[in-house]
């Protein structure tokens, strides 16, 4: 057996050889005798030095074949992680593999724990959790937030991107804990919220709050005070959408109270009772392009969905909000809902209130790629979110507000107003996490 100074020279001098050959400048590349020689010598050397190379070549084999039984579960269950978990982690402990993580998807965990049983046995162990969460969310499976606008992100700290903002008293459904929250929306969106933004309710408490009557704010933008007068110190900022619970009324007052128990008053000229309100508020083609227009302006920031500040689906959101309805989070998924809209002939069918959307057409067997959205307002006009603030911008070259870059890039529409409801449209008062009780105030 060749001794430990030996096979180091070997190597050496084999590295020696190959740098040479690799040097002349007659030769672009070793001659392949010499390449397989130093291959040969390396590889006698490395299964005396190293002895472990071939397990540890074994545990990347199967942590591979793991991540790769993972991903296929998670494209089949949990494609977009906007909607659904699928968190999955593949770890070497040394004396086993370990698959660890959590999902939303009871499926997607019954399918990875099968396979791994059937084809692995006991050599990989699982940790899979099943959202939400038991241990974490036992005592408080939902939540209504606090603030007048709270940010979501995609990572459980604020260095995670911004996902999207919900409203104060908006619900959600708390999955997990792990400094932040991670939640589901009222849109069934998935994100992270840090703990002071909302206010933890047990399933009891929830319902409480959810039969409660209420009232929303109407206004732009404006403050709940510490008492009825408007010189009065302000409890907090308030913008369009805000829902407050409905404590009695004080001459030009409505008394409300926050998830958190906090008390205040909101002017009546500034807000409304919320059943009254949805009972009066209907999408029409007139009404979402006037509440498109009041809109114009406002700043244009990355996830917003606030009168504050909005996005571009954040924007069309925001509108349809304002008829009392809710949509899908994301422009690519507002494109998946409502009646589609042939635009292949030209602009004609489209009608004022319809959603457009800009991106690449489907090609090379892969699906339209959506990037922008926008309100069409008629007459080849559109009001979107986009370049600092929500404008309106014209499908017509011969107008002073066309826009060139979108106009070569709409490819898809859809008609909210008369779709009725699916999976990515529904009213307010239809929504089970914002069900408006018998008993509502009404007055």
């Amino acid at each position: 057996m060749p001794t430990m100074h030996h096979m180091m020279i070997s190597i050496l001098a084999a590295c020696f050889v190959c740098r040479r050959a690799a040097n002349r400048a007659d030769t672009a590349r070793p001659p392949a005798g010499i390449c397989r020689q130093t291959v040969v010598v390396l590889s006698v050397a490395a299964s005396v030095l190293l002895p472990g190379c071939a397990p540890q070549r074994e545990a990347d084999a199967l942590k591979s074949e793991l991540n790769d039984m993972a991903d296929e579960i998670r494209r089949r269950y949990a494609p977009d992680a906007r909607d659904e978990v699928f968190d999955i982690r593949i770890t070497d402990r040394g004396d086993r593999m370990a698959v660890t993580g959590a999902t939303t998807v009871a499926e997607a965990r019954t399918e990875l724990r099968r396979r791994i049983r059937d084809a692995y046995g006991d050599a990989v162990a699982d940790s899979i959790t099943l959202l939400p969460a038991e241990a974490t969310t036992a005592e408080a499976r939902y939540g209504v937030v606090n603030v007048s606008v709270a940010d979501a992100r995609t990572g459980a700290d604020y260095a995670g991107e911004m996902a999207t903002q919900l409203l104060l008293g908006a619900p959600v459904q708390v999955l997990q804990h792990d400094g932040w929250w991670r939640i589901r929306s009222a849109e069934g969106y998935v994100a992270w919220m840090e703990g002071g933004s909302f206010v933890r309710m047990s399933e009891a408490a929830f319902d409480r709050w959810t039969a409660a009557a209420k009232v929303i704010f109407t206004d732009m933008y404006g403050f709940a005070r510490e008492e009825a007068d408007e010189r009065s110190a302000p409890v907090s900022d308030l913008v369009f959408g805000n829902l407050l619970k409905y404590e009695g009324e004080t001459g030009a007052y409505y008394r409300v109270s926050y998830p958190d128990g906090r008390t205040a008053c909101v002017a009546k000229s500034r807000s409304s009772l919320f059943d009254e309100w949805l009972s009066a508020v209907r999408p029409t083609e007139e009404g979402v392009v006037a509440k498109a227009r009041t809109l114009r302006g406002i700043p244009y920031s990355w996830g917003g969905a606030s009168t504050k500040a909005v996005d571009c689906s954040g924007f069309t959101k925001t509108v349809y909000l304002m008829h009392g309805v809710v949509l899908r989070r994301d422009a690519s998924q507002q494109a998946e809902t409502g009646i589609p809209v042939d635009i292949s002939g030209g602009y004609d069918p489209l009608r004022p209130g319809d959603l457009m959307f800009f991106g690449r057409k489907a090609h090379d067997g892969k699906r339209d790629r959506i990037r922008h959205t926008a309100i069409y307002a008629g007459d080849g006009e559109f009001i979107h979110a986009g370049s600092g603030y929500v404008r309106s911008s014209s499908l017509r070259p011969s107008s002073s507000n066309y826009d060139s870059l979108n106009t070569r890039e709409f490819i898809r529409a859809v008609r909210i107003i008369g779709a009725g409801e699916d999976d990515g449209i529904i009213r307010l008062d239809r929504h089970p996490m914002y069900r408006i009780p018998d008993s509502a105030v009404s007055q």
